[in-house]
């Protein structure tokens, strides 16, 4: 697939319609009993950093020190639970968070986020459960056949494949603009 093809469909995803956007006050009104992880703006940060660890095409971090884990059991491909606190991205502009036990039963408690990452940081302009969507639809309209590895698509064939036209090729200093 061609760079062009490649940056064009990271741009879909990171920009959406385009325009400045502005960050918000995002709040937590979840009230768990446990472990959780709220993240704001600036907690997520370049594709490239060290955090991430690669496993496939995905970038997985753990945010509450789980890494070994989180990365033990991407690579695993095995059916089970990440643990909370696990941050998977496979391009700049999405990203799921496993939060707290009870936070969303019908999406296995993860949260999906949409990132504008185009200016250099980031600014989440979508985040939820169900209803949140990208150019393929619902984020748990694709995760959802990868219900027994815990929703997460790249490590089963639980979920359809991408479109043609989207490519798992990333590279962060080419396709995120906050490694620049």
């Amino acid at each position: 697939m061609s760079r062009t093809v490649v940056a064009a469909a990271v741009l879909v995803f990171t920009v959406g319609c385009g325009g400045s956007v502005a960050r918000q006050d995002w709040v937590n009104d979840f009230d768990g009993v446990g472990e959780d992880l709220f993240l704001v703006d600036d907690d997520f940060f370049c594709l490239g950093d060290d955090r991430f660890d690669v496993v496939g095409h995905s970038r997985i971090y753990n945010a509450l020190g789980h890494q070994q884990e989180a990365v033990a059991h991407a690579a695993s491909r095995s059916i089970g639970e990440y643990p909370i606190g696990t941050v998977i991205q496979l391009f700049p502009g999405e990203a799921s968070v496993k939060r707290g036990r009870g936070f969303s039963p019908a999406t296995g408690d993860w949260e999906f986020f949409l990132l504008d990452v185009t200016s250099g940081e980031t600014v989440i302009t979508a985040r939820g459960t169900t209803e949140i969507s990208n150019i393929g639809g619902t984020c748990i309209g694709c995760h959802g056949g990868a219900n027994a590895y815990d929703y997460a698509c790249f490590s089963n064939d639980g979920c359809g494949a991408l479109p043609f036209f989207i490519s798992t090729d990333v590279d962060p200093e080419r396709d995120d603009a906050r490694c620049k």
